[in-house]
Parts: C-alpha cells; structure tokens; sequence
C-alpha cells in the first residue's frame, strides 16, 4: 500500500530518500543545484516535498513552490521499478490537491522526449502553453 507524506521541514535522512530518487531517474544534476541548503531553502519558504512511500520505503517524491499565484510542481521522480504502478497518478492527485488548497493555477515542465510523463500530466488536464519557450541561464557567473 502506498502511503503519501507531505513534507515542510527537511531532514537529512528525507533529503537522502529524495535525492536518491531524483538521481536514480536522472532529474538531477549538478548543474540543478539541488543541494540540501537549496532544497531546505525552498522548504523554509513555500516549498514542499511529497513522498509516497511503500512501506517505509520512499518509491516517489515530488517538490513543490509557489509564487502565490502558481503552484510549480517539478522534480517528480518514481523509482524506476516501481513505474507504471500508479505512484505518479498518487504523487500527482496529491500536488493538484495542494494548488487546489491554495487556490492556485499548477504549472510544470515536462521534456518532449518524456511520453509517459506528458500522458500523466494531460490526464491531469495540463495543456502545452502553446507559443512559450523554457530559457535558462545556469551559469550567472557569465554575463
């Protein structure tokens, strides 16, 4: 049975189930800065994990932030084994109850080249925002 969590105050053993998620799926990178300052930062702000958890396993994990406007919901990661078991429609159903707590619009990003992500997320009446591209700079050491 998966059971979900949500998480405001970051612990490291939190922060390694998370981490470990994120790297086993590749979401993240050096280049991310998903450091636990930067995690925790968000999380003493207006951020939020949500974990599902099997038993007391972590099987997936979702970070949230707002703007107190948009709930930007990113970094959802499922353990790989566990894909296509029903933990992203969980993780999901339990971010969009979030924005709708808040009252807020919900706003992700998902890579093209991620079917199964983009059928998730259609199913939960995301659309493209036709005409916007994503920009980033990484490197602000660089003008």
């Amino acid at each position: 049975m998966i059971t979900i969590q949500r998480i405001t105050r970051l612990t490291v053993e939190t922060y390694a189930q998370a981490m470990q998620l994120w790297l086993d799926t590749g979401i993240s990178s050096p280049q991310r800065n998903d450091s636990f300052a930067a995690v925790e930062f968000s999380l003493q702000h207006t951020g939020m994990l949500i974990l599902a958890y099997e038993a007391d396993k972590a099987v997936g994990v979702v970070w949230l932030n707002h703007d107190f406007r948009r709930l930007y919901i990113h970094h959802m990661a499922v353990s790989p084994q566990l894909q296509n078991r029903g933990i992203g429609t969980i993780l999901m159903q339990e971010a969009v109850k979030v924005a709708r707590e808040l009252g807020y619009q919900a706003k992700l990003e998902v890579h093209r080249d991620n079917p199964a992500a983009r059928h998730l997320y259609e199913k939960f009446g995301f659309t493209e925002l036709e005409g916007y591209l994503t920009l980033i700079k990484r490197d602000i050491s660089l003008s």
